[in-house]
This record gives structure tokens, sequence and C-alpha cells, in this order.
């Protein structure tokens, strides 16, 4: 691939909601949890060789090979080149969701969950939240919105936007839970963008986010929990569409 098409294929990928780094790193994890071609200990390709492959930049590839060290699925050895960890499915992934072939059942999946779930928790918040963890909940919501309308990638502010309200909770068996809540919402953004639902992804966040923070910022719980259950609902009628 030409150095003209790796660029105007970034350049698209730029579009989506989610990082293009972080798309690769899901490529490169899709490589070794669900081809299977490369097991715990294997050598991988080097930059240039993984940067023509999935015809991105070697800055794209250098961006994803760091999260997926940091995740612990990679380790990266001075002089000898970058290694599949003897154990990578030690990573902050506890339900399987990398691995597993079928993402798109496997989110549908975490969306019942997750509708069972977070409108409870958002009850909790508004009867145990102190008036700066609400403030934390609305900053992030503000954030995820301005990085919607600039149409930039806001994968991270949702997580934590959804991490607030589980903490604001106080509930110590929920916020052990973070992890997986985390995991769900960002692989949801992910799968969306690969079933060509991320518009309507981010237009679901875009609006019922409001609604969620602004009840909970009046302490409706009501109003809150109404307006988490449509957006998850929302989440679910969009990705089967």
């Amino acid at each position: 691939m030409s150095m003209e098409e790796i660029f105007i294929k970034e350049i698209k990928m730029e579009k989506s909601f989610i990082p293009i780094s972080e798309i690769i790193a899901n490529q490169i994890s899709d490589m070794i949890f669900i081809e299977k071609r490369y097991k715990p200990m294997d050598k991988i390709p080097n930059e240039k060789m993984l940067a023509e492959e999935l015809g991105v930049s070697r800055t794209t590839i250098r961006e994803a090979v760091k999260m997926l060290v940091a995740n612990n699925v990679l380790t990266i050895e001075r002089g000898r080149g970058t290694f599949v960890t003897l154990n990578p499915y030690k990573q902050n992934d506890p339900f399987g969701i990398s691995y597993l072939k079928d993402k798109k059942n496997l989110v549908l999946n975490w969306f019942e969950m997750r509708l069972i779930l977070e409108p409870a928790n958002v009850r909790l918040v508004v009867e145990r939240a102190s008036n700066e963890e609400i403030l934390e909940i609305v900053k992030y919501e503000r954030e995820t919105a301005e990085l919607i309308i600039s149409g930039k990638p806001y994968s991270e502010t949702d997580k934590k936007f959804h991490s607030t309200i589980a903490k604001a909770t106080h509930n110590n068996v929920i916020e052990l839970m973070l992890p997986a809540i985390e995991a769900s919402v960002k692989d949801a953004i992910i799968t969306a963008t690969y079933a060509g639902t991320d518009k309507l992804s981010a237009e679901n966040a875009l609006l019922n986010h409001r609604l969620i923070a602004d009840f909970i910022e009046k302490r409706d719980a009501d109003g809150a929990a109404l307006a988490m259950y449509c957006h998850i609902k929302r989440g679910i009628t969009d990705l089967k569409s």
C-alpha cells in the first residue's frame, strides 16, 4: 500500500468516533485472541510489516502497540522486538470481550445486563452522591457532548461518564464491577463502528447523557432511571438495526 493510500485510509478512519490507534489495537488483538496467529511468548511482526499489512502509518502502529502493552497483551524487549505476553488473557477485560468472536452478540448481552443494572445505579446516585460527585458527572456529560459535536473520538469520556455514575452509588460491589462496565462501554462504541451504527450511537449519547445528567443534578430518581433505561434500550435498538 502506497503512502498516499495509507493517508487516505487514515483520513477516512479519523471520521470514526474512536481513535485510529484504538481500532488498530483491536485488530492486532484479534490476530492474537481470535485468529490465533500468535501464541503467548511469540514475536509479532515489526512496525513496518504491521503498518503494511493493516494499511496505516508506523506512528499509528506504535500507538496501538503501546495500548496493548498497557493492557498486558504485548511486551517490548529492547533489541529483540515485541512479543505476546506469557498470559495475555490477564488484561483489564474480566469477561473476555476482547477475544470472543461474536462481539456484536456479546455487546447486545452486555446491553441487556446494563438495562437491569444502570437505571438502578442512578437511583442510588440521586440518593447518595455528594454535590461534588454530581458536578463531576455533569462535567463528563458536557465533555462527551463537545467531542461528539466536533466529530472527535469520545470513547474515553463516555467511559468516564458511566464509571463516575457507578462510583457515585457508594456500593462496593458495583465499584468492583467498574472495569467490566468500562470495557463494555468501550466495546459497544467499537462494535457500533464496525456495524456502521456509530453515528446513531453518538446521537444516543448526545441526547440521553444530557437527560441523565440533568435529572441527577435535580436529584430526580425516577427521571434519571427512565433516561438511563431509554439510553441503553436505544443502544440495543441501534445495534440491531
